[in-house]
């Protein structure tokens, strides 16, 4: 059994180290050749919450840049996107494309929507799978990766069927001989909108007051600016028929309290000068408001905030 791994950031070396830390063979793609040959040169360190630290040496792995044309080596039985949505452009569907066969089961690790249609229509008959990790990563370097925290890693699967749910089940096996605490997922679909909310609540609002999770919680008006982002994508949820807990708001605000040190992906992609991935989770939720008619000032004014930042 092989892993690719697509993305060799923050998230995409914690997964591919431990994974190839516990024995998988685990191919990197990468974005530059650089990076690509100093993995293939020096390996990967992840250090762990507590300090502890994992060498993975070179030949446990190997790497290479993803403009690289064709296969190397062996068709993977796994596939890893470990990379923001606003990479996902044609020239990696096409890349995809010819990485992947019908035995190849791709997990899609991506926040905000949108995306998996974009994936199934590249990989026609391509199982696709969806992972809602709240692990949480900072790239040290090219090579080296700190765990910030463990969290917790859901995989389900995009479509019905019992050997869809046998793999994705397979799959969890995997990551927790890897060192990770992972769950099937049943009803994948509403998590995927309950992270969505969960994002477009919190990320926007640390970017654009540049705070840390925790800090969404010090003030009153702060809180009301909270409970109004998540009153109105509850709004739309309704007029689509999506499910959602009725304590919504109490789960955010437990996830800033439980993450309250942490720095929001959205705000590292606004101080790294980055794009950040907005459009596919507030902008989405603005996009289905305005096809229902439903008025959704909050959401408007961070996604144009942050597009403006």
């Amino acid at each position: 059994m092989k892993i690719d791994i697509i993305g060799a950031g923050a998230l995409g070396l914690l997964f591919g180290g431990k994974l190839a830390a516990s024995g998988v063979p685990v191919r990197f793609w990468t974005r530059t050749p650089e990076q690509a040959a100093k993995l293939n040169k020096e390996g990967i360190r992840v250090t762990e919450a507590d300090g502890s630290t994992t060498v993975v040496g070179r030949q446990r792995l190997e790497a290479f840049p993803v403009g690289k044309s064709g296969r190397e080596g062996e068709t993977a039985e796994w596939m890893l996107l470990t990379i923001k949505q606003w990479h996902i452009d044609a020239g990696l569907l096409s890349f995809l494309s010819q990485m992947a066969e019908t035995e190849t089961k791709v997990v899609c690790f991506q926040n905000g929507i949108g995306h998996l249609e974009l994936i199934g229509k590249a990989l026609p008959g391509v199982p696709l799978y969806t992972a809602i990790t709240t692990e949480g990563a900072k790239r040290m370097d090219e090579c080296s990766v700190k765990r910030a925290g463990q969290g917790t890693t859901q995989i389900g699967a995009n479509g019905d069927g019992a050997n869809l749910e046998s793999n994705a089940e397979s799959f969890v096996k995997i990551l927790e001989k890897a060192g990770f605490t992972a769950l099937l997922s049943k009803d994948i679909g509403r998590e995927i909108y309950r992270k969505l909310l969960i994002n477009a609540v919190i990320n926007p609002l640390t970017a654009i007051w540049r705070l840390n999770n925790g800090q969404l919680l010090e003030n009153d008006e702060r809180v009301r600016l909270l409970r109004q982002l998540c009153d109105e994508g509850l709004r739309i949820y309704e007029a689509y028929g999506i499910p959602y807990d009725d304590d919504m708001f109490d789960q955010i605000a437990a996830v800033c309290r439980s993450t309250a040190s942490n720095v929001s992906s959205m705000l590292k992609d606004v101080q790294q000068g980055m794009p950040t991935e907005i459009d596919h989770i507030n902008g989405k939720l603005v996009e289905m408001a305005r096809r229902k008619g439903i008025p959704v000032p909050g959401h408007e004014m961070v996604w144009r905030l942050v597009r403006a930042l």
